[in-house]
């Protein structure tokens, strides 16, 4: 059971090692830097020949503490300054470093707000419901999107930043609906724990997000990871909780969690538990129907691009009736009826269309999540299909190996049309048809460019399937285990 965890107040001081993680078995490996100490410099000038007066006034104090905390200014090494050992820019301080003018923040701060309210429209229709193979005991189960499909979904924020023109603000406030964006102002002092081993938060943060999104991405949806994934350590009391470093991340995804580097989202003064799942089926899922916590930043939205352009959206996973039986009394130490239909029996959101519960051969219910993890599925936003064997005809003992449909998918690049809204190719439907003269034939294709997709005066796109799957660049469903 999940239960939120508050978190804990206390950062390491200005970081010492330079961290790279090993891309096998999400393990991190720490690799020395030396970093030079901050020098004190005494002036030689001496400005009083008077002696010092026993007794330091309070005032005076303050302003030698406010001095020894001034920020060391920082530089940005270059790559090749290191050898290939070394898996990220790293940073050191400069010989010039005497200290600075501006004082370190201790406290949040807002970000200056950057939101656009993008458009969000021109999605070409497409046909995406797959045609299920009918084959003799044998289940077909459809899942839309992939991962628990709570919070952001990394698919729909590549989607919204592409064809929509969102910031990367406009992405995370849409799927994390009543926060607000804050400057913590510790990002370059403090230090993020991957897998026990502890770095700088712009080596720990870039290969985190390059491990959950790549760099082909849009950059506002790299810059919407960066923030969700710094939320996210912030959340956990500095560590990464179940996310993983890939290392060597390239300069774009450096650049982009730099321009972002420090910023968090806050609910209730509070950091906000930003989870995020590879894509979400359409729209995302309360976080009470996944999980059992129900926080209020965690809510259902719309994710819009999904049906057209998820490439996890209408995967059907085909599992032979005997296999099925042997996968859930393994899982769940049970012994199923003779009786197919009863085996799995799904509970609906009516908001979501998510499976918030199954009900299991009328012997147990468990959380559709938890069912989506046991059979292996993309999501637990599924709808189920299952094809009877001949009458008189016993299922067999044995065993099969599921197979998996994914959507044959071909990536069309956007355009802009002249309305500067960037939409992507195809048959584009205007909000409002133009008008034409009557005509005594309900029939008559109208006049003009424009398509009724009502009336079928042309013929809608239809899916086509491959059995080799899809080849996945997107990201992995961490954010809270998957």
């Amino acid at each position: 059971m999940y239960y939120q965890r508050k978190f804990k107040k206390a950062a390491a001081m200005a970081a010492s090692i330079m961290i790279a993680c090993s891309s096998t078995a999400g393990v991190a490996n720490a690799v020395d830097t030396t970093i030079p100490a901050e020098t004190a410099a005494t002036s030689a000038d001496t400005t009083t020949t008077t002696a010092p007066s026993a007794e330091v006034t309070t005032e005076s104090a303050e302003t030698i503490a406010e001095e020894e905390e001034r920020e060391i200014e920082w530089y940005k090494a270059e790559l090749d300054d290191y050898d290939d050992s070394l898996s990220l820019i790293s940073y050191e301080a400069s010989p010039e470093a005497g200290g600075g003018s501006k004082k370190k923040s201790k406290k949040p701060t807002p970000v200056e707000l950057n939101v656009t309210g993008g458009y969000v429209g021109d999605i070409p229709w497409l046909e995406s419901e797959p045609v299920i193979e009918s084959v003799p005991g044998q289940f077909a189960m459809v899942t839309y999107g992939w991962g628990h499909g709570v919070g952001m979904s990394q698919n729909g924020a590549n989607f919204y930043a592409t064809y929509s023109g969102w910031t990367y603000q406009d992405i995370l406030f849409h799927y994390f609906p009543g926060t607000y964006l804050m400057d913590t102002g510790l990002a370059y002092e403090e230090e993020i724990t991957v897998a026990g081993v502890s770095g700088d938060v712009l080596s720990m943060v870039s290969q985190i997000v390059f491990n959950e999104v790549g760099s082909s991405m849009s950059y506002e949806a790299i810059k919407a990871q960066a923030v969700a994934v710094y939320t996210y350590c912030k959340y956990n009391g500095n560590d990464s909780s179940d996310l993983r470093c890939k290392p060597n991340p390239p300069q774009i995804v450096v650049d982009a969690v730099t321009e972002v580097l420090g910023q968090a989202l806050f609910y209730d003064n509070d950091y906000a538990l930003t989870m995020f799942s590879a894509s979400s089926g359409g729209v995302t899922a309360n976080c009470n129907e996944v999980f059992w916590a129900d926080l209020p930043y965690l809510r259902s939205v719309s994710s819009d691009y999904d049906a057209a352009f998820d490439p996890h959206y209408g995967t059907v996973t085909y599992i032979d009736d005997y296999q099925l039986r042997n996968m859930i009394q393994n899982a769940y130490g049970i012994k199923l009826s003779s009786d197919p239909y009863n085996w799995v029996k799904p509970q609906y959101s009516a908001e979501t269309g998510y499976v918030t519960y199954v009900n299991i051969d009328d012997q147990l219910t468990v959380k559709g999540y938890d069912f989506k993890l046991a059979m292996g599925l993309k999501s637990s936003k599924f709808n189920l299909y299952y094809t009877p064997r001949p009458e008189g005809e016993a299922i067999p003992d044995g065993s099969s190996t599921p197979v998996v449909v994914d959507p044959d998918y071909n990536y069309t690049p956007p355009v802009n049309y002249p309305n500067n809204y960037p939409t992507d190719i195809g048959t584009i439907y205007p909000t409002e048809p133009p008008t034409q003269e009557p005509t005594d034939d309900l029939y008559t294709e109208p006049s003009t460019d424009w398509t009724d997709p009502d009336y079928g005066w042309t013929e809608p796109a239809t899916s086509s399937w491959s059995d080799d799957g899809y080849a996945n660049d997107y990201g992995t469903d961490y954010g809270y285990g998957y």
